[in-house]
């Protein structure tokens, strides 16, 4: 009798134990539930990024060049005579650097000129003989021939005596002489070098992931060794690399009319690209999704996370130029790293800490 009684008092505990959680189910399951996922939720901090007119930066190192700097040498053998064209002067074209002494050279021209002047006698007797029919056809031909070889060789003494003459080829500086008077020169020593005023060129070489981000007519900024700032145009930029740096040659055009710059100074110059639409980024908003890209966590207008991969331009104090987001996009800066794609999130007010920043 007592173990029935026993029996009937657990069975009514367990009764009453399952009419409380039914209960309990039935008012205060749905509010909590609710609770409790708005308990786990993750707050990030977000901002808003829009595309911004950009322009990238590349820095060259390099050196100032004389646009032309030609060793002007002799194409005539001699003594040097004179040298009228003192060093460090401005010379216009057809100025006479290094003389080199005639010697014969005027005899031979006079004497191949009266040789042409007898030559074509020869040829005006002959043509009015064979008019007459006293000369064949064939002394006619003759004539003309020999009048022909008088006149080349008029022609070639001429050549000879102005290869005396060493001459500027262009207008610029004569910056070096190579001989003084009494010098022999052969055919093919130098009298001295000429080097191009204006404009001049500031070289340098830029990398493989640079090269691409230059084209001809870029503005170009130079600051030389020597402390002074120079502005020009990018006028070249090589179509293959140096095979043994794997980098590509650039060169500047900056005006120097007033003659202030010199061949070979050290310069840092940095070439302007043309504007774009980038966005700027904030490092620290930066991932990496689960195949290693480079990007940021992007938020939908419900709050769902999303991942965007970016292409990287530049950089600034502001952060990191990069591309690969389309329009106004809500970008997670803060706890990105500990959401994943799909996710939602709650989104903290911008002086709020956002959960798990401390982890």
């Amino acid at each position: 009798m007592k173990a029935f009684h026993s029996v009937k008092i657990a069975l009514l505990v367990v009764a009453i134990v399952a009419i409380y959680f039914l209960l309990r189910s039935l008012f205060a399951g749905a509010p909590a539930e609710a609770t409790a996922e708005a308990e786990t939720r993750f707050a990030v901090l977000a901002e808003t990024a829009t595309p911004q007119e950009w322009r990238d930066e590349i820095i060259v190192r390099g050196r100032t060049a004389a646009k032309r700097n030609v060793l002007v040498r002799a194409e005539t053998a001699g003594a040097v005579a004179e040298t009228p064209a003192p060093e460090g002067t401005l010379v216009t074209k057809g100025d006479v650097l290094c003389q080199i002494a005639v010697d014969a050279r005027r005899a031979q021209l006079a004497e191949a000129r009266a040789a042409l002047a007898k030559a074509r006698l020869d040829h005006q007797a002959a043509v009015e003989l064979n008019r007459e029919g006293f000369r064949a056809e064939t002394g006619v031909a003759a004539a003309k021939a020999a009048l022909d070889l008088a006149a080349a060789n008029v022609e070639r003494a001429e050549v000879e005596l102005s290869k005396t003459k060493i001459t500027a080829p262009f207008d610029g500086v004569f910056d070096q002489r190579h001989v003084e008077v009494g010098d022999f020169l052969k055919v093919g020593d130098p009298c001295g070098a000429v080097i191009q005023q204006s404009p001049f060129l500031v070289t340098g070489a830029v990398s493989e992931k640079d090269v691409a981000k230059i084209v001809i007519g870029d503005r170009g900024v130079a600051q030389l060794a020597t402390g002074q700032t120079i502005e020009g145009v990018v006028k070249f930029v090589a179509a293959a690399a140096d095979p043994a740096t794997r980098t590509f040659d650039v060169e500047l055009e900056v005006p120097n009319e007033d003659g202030a710059l010199r061949d070979g100074v050290t310069a840092e110059f940095t070439v302007f690209a043309k504007k774009r639409m980038a966005y700027r980024i904030p490092r620290s908003a930066l991932t990496l999704d689960d195949n290693g890209a480079v990007g940021v966590r992007t938020l939908s207008p419900e709050n769902a996370v999303g991942f965007a991969p970016l292409a990287l331009l530049g950089e600034d104090a502001g952060g990191v130029w990069a591309s690969g987001l389309e329009g106004e996009v809500q970008i997670i800066t803060r706890g990105q790293d500990f959401v994943k794609t799909g996710q939602i999130v709650d989104v903290a007010a911008l002086d709020a800490p956002a959960s798990g920043a401390e982890r």
